[in-house]
């Protein structure tokens, strides 16, 4: 078992698919759990995930900015 992140990532490799791993984290109190083919298409999921929060978290922050300071009058934008 090794470790990215917040993630645990498990080999459970089957016959078609000798290189695939799963991936498991706690979220609220529930484990999720995904397979994927490989330990880099894991990784790449897991790091698009956590881009995809940063950008969606930046956006709303700019907004909030934006009309602090009344450049937009509309938070709805």
């Amino acid at each position: 078992m090794a470790r990215f992140k917040t993630y645990k990532i498990e080999k459970t490799p089957t016959d078609k698919f000798t290189e695939m791993v799963t991936i498991s984290k706690k979220v609220k109190g529930e484990i999720v759990e995904r397979k994927f083919i490989d330990e880099a298409k894991a990784k790449a999921w897991i790091e698009f995930g956590a881009a995809h929060k940063l950008i969606n978290n930046g956006a709303k922050k700019v907004k909030g900015e934006l009309g602090s300071i009344g450049i937009i009058a509309d938070k709805a934008w």
